[in-house]
C-alpha cells in the first residue's frame, strides 16, 4: 500500500475509480497486496471493495471481495516461539511495536507506548490489547494468527537487527522487510506471490497476464513472477533491478496509477 499511497497517505481516488471502471469493462481484476490487514485495505478502497481482491498480511490471507479464499495460519506455539525469540534477542527499548495479526484482528501488549499504538491503529484494525502476547491463545480470542510484525527503534542498526533475527528463526518461517524499520514474520510459504497464485487459479490467469508493482523486499516474489512487473521510481536500486520495469513517477506523483493508465 505504501507504493500506492502518497506520503500524506492519500491517493487520487477520482482517477483510480475511473481506471477501476475501465478495468472492469475489460474484465481485468484489481488486487491490493500488502503487509497490512484486510480490514484496513477494505477501508482504503471502500467504494469498490466488494468488486476487487485482497492479498493481506504479505500473502497469508486472500479475499475475493468479502469472501475468504485462502489463509495460511501460524499455530499458537509458533507465535509464542517467535515472541520468545524476539524477547531473547532484543532489549525492550530496541522495539517500538510488536504486534500479532490474525484474520479478525491485531493484538498488542496492553502496556504498548500510546504513541506507538496510534501508529499501529493506522495500519491495522481492529487493534485489541491483551495482557501478554507471549500467552495469546487463538481459541480464546476466536482468531487465526498469520503474521508477527516487529518495528525497531531508530536507534537500532536495522540491517544488523534483521540479520540477527533471521538467523534465529526456524526454516519454515521467513522474515521480510516491509519498510519503516519493520520486519514481518510468518510462514515461508505465505508470500504475495502465493496469494496471486491462488487468484490465478480462481480466474485462470497466466503469469504473463499479471501486472505487479512493488517497492520493498516483501514485494520481490511478485516482481520476479511476471515480465510485467514494475518497481517504483523511488524504490531501492536492488528492487528496481529485480523488476522488469520501473515506473515513470514515484508514489507522490501517482506512479502506479500512471502506469495502469498507460497499460489500459
Amino acid at each position: 500500500m505504501a507504493l500506492f499511497l502518497r506520503d500524506d497517505r492519500t491517493y487520487d481516488k477520482g482517477r483510480f475509480l475511473d481506471l477501476f471502471k475501465r478495468m472492469q469493462q475489460n474484465h481485468i481484476h484489481f488486487v491490493a497486496a500488502s503487509g497490512s490487514q484486510y480490514q484496513r485495505l477494505r477501508h482504503e478502497f471502500t467504494e469498490v471493495a466488494d468488486n476487487m481482491d485482497f492479498i493481506s498480511q504479505n500473502g497469508a490471507i486472500v479475499h475475493q471481495g468479502d469472501q475468504l479464499r485462502e489463509i495460511m495460519p501460524l499455530s499458537d506455539n509458533q507465535v509464542h516461539g517467535i515472541i520468545a525469540t524476539i524477547s531473547r534477542l532484543f532489549a525492550k527499548h530496541d522495539v517500538n511495536q510488536e504486534v500479532v495479526s490474525g484474520l479478525n484482528g491485531t493484538y498488542v501488549n496492553a502496556d504498548m507506548d500510546p504513541e506507538a499504538l496510534k501508529i499501529v491503529k493506522y495500519y491495522y484494525r481492529p487493534v485489541i490489547s491483551v495482557s501478554s502476547l507471549a500467552q495469546l491463545v487463538g481459541q480464546t480470542v476466536n482468531d487465526q494468527f498469520t503474521k508477527i510484525a516487529i518495528n525497531f527503534a531508530e536507534t537500532v542498526d536495522f540491517q544488523q537487527a534483521r540479520t540477527t533475527l533471521k538467523a534465529q528463526l526456524p526454516d519454515f518461517l521467513s522474515s521480510e522487510n516491509s519498510g519503516f524499520n519493520t520486519e514481518l514474520i510468518g510462514l515461508k510459504e505465505a508470500t504475495k506471490r502465493s496469494g496471486i497464485r491462488a487468484l490465478q487459479k480462481l480466474y485462470n490467469i497466466a503469469d504473463d497476464e499479471v501486472m505487479t508493482f512493488g517497492d520493498n523486499e516483501n514485494d520481490l516474489s511478485m516482481l520476479t513472477m511476471t515480465p510485467n512487473s514494475f518497481a517504483m521510481k523511488n524504490a531501492d536500486a536492488h528492487i528496481q533491478k529485480t523488476a522488469g520495469n520501473v515506473t515513470q513517477f514515484d508514489n507522490n506523483h501517482d506512479g502506479v496509477l500512471a502506469a495502469m493508465a498507460k497499460a489500459l
